[in-house]
């Protein structure tokens, strides 16, 4: 969406959010944001809400483990969360209903699914095309990223989607936009 569309769903008074993991990396814009919305939320008419899905949750977890090793502390990061007002939402029955959906939507089929989860690989894998179709495998080996799980999650909930992903797990999500659209449709908002 771009910054129009955003400011006119801000404008509604009523939004919920959830961001993709790489939304997180970005720590200090992410900050930010939650200040912005919470500054704009004590004005009667706005509330702007910020949920983070367990399984991004738990992809930023994962990373913060990682950065921080025996320093890692979630008691903390728990209390920044709630600082910032932030909820942590599970996934659901629902939501993986949704993944199903839209996964199915773009690839009807096993082989079409397969294919494209092959391809991926061999992009991840910087293997060019030309190369590619003299390395074995149909692809039912390969994994699908966590990311089908993401957008699913706010398909399934209609939440605006905050993303830097262009990939083919996102396309299908209309409620989507990036994090600078994001910020400069919340600067439009005049905070009393």
């Amino acid at each position: 969406m771009n910054e129009n569309e955003v400011y006119e769903l801000l404008q509604a008074g009523h939004l919920t959010m959830t961001v993709d993991t790489n939304v997180l990396y970005e720590i200090n814009s992410f900050i930010k944001l939650c200040n912005k919305c919470n500054k704009i939320n004590e004005m009667p008419e706005y509330e702007i809400k910020i949920v983070i899905s367990s399984l991004v949750h738990a992809e930023k977890l994962f990373d913060l483990k990682q950065d921080y090793g025996e320093q890692y502390d979630i008691d903390h990061i728990i209390k920044v969360l709630e600082s910032k007002k932030v909820s942590i939402a599970p996934f659901e029955y629902h939501h993986a209903e949704a993944v199903a959906q839209l996964i199915g939507t773009q690839f009807p089929t096993v082989e079409e699914w397969r294919k494209f989860k092959r391809q991926e690989c061999m992009n991840c894998l910087g293997i060019s095309r030309k190369t590619q179709y003299d390395i074995p495998g149909s692809g039912k080996e390969c994994g699908a990223t966590v990311d089908w799980l993401i957008a699913g999650y706010a398909h399934a909930e209609n939440y605006l989607l905050i993303t830097h992903d262009k990939g083919n797990e996102f396309k299908p999500i209309k409620k989507k936009t990036t994090l600078k659209i994001l910020e400069k449709a919340l600067m439009r908002i005049q905070v009393k």
